[in-house]
């Protein structure tokens, strides 16, 4: 039978300046199996000044010698308005 783990972190601006559109922030992720199906996305806080928007993207995943695994991923502020925080959620299904 599958299981199915998740879990959710976040970031939060220290300086209120925040993720500005354009900028990048790269993360990893670990915890996961050969083989599992794994999801990432990232969820802004809502904004006062307007329509907050990011994306996932150069989701790649690493293998060691010891069999271990990595995702690395890029979060992107793609909209008109800075993120002053915003949330990440991960999941994978092991078979």
């Amino acid at each position: 039978m599958a299981t199915t783990s998740y879990w959710f972190g976040y970031w939060v601006s220290s300086d209120e300046v925040g993720l500005k559109t354009g900028q990048e922030h790269n993360w990893i992720m670990w915890g996961f199996g050969y083989g599992d199906a794994v999801t990432v996305t990232a969820h802004p806080l809502n904004s006062f000044a307007g329509d907050s928007i990011l994306m996932v993207k150069d989701v790649q995943v690493e293998a060691d010698p010891s069999g271990g695994r990595r995702l690395y991923f890029t979060v992107r502020n793609t909209g008109p308005t800075r993120a002053l925080g915003y949330g990440i959620g991960y999941s994978w299904v092991s078979a």
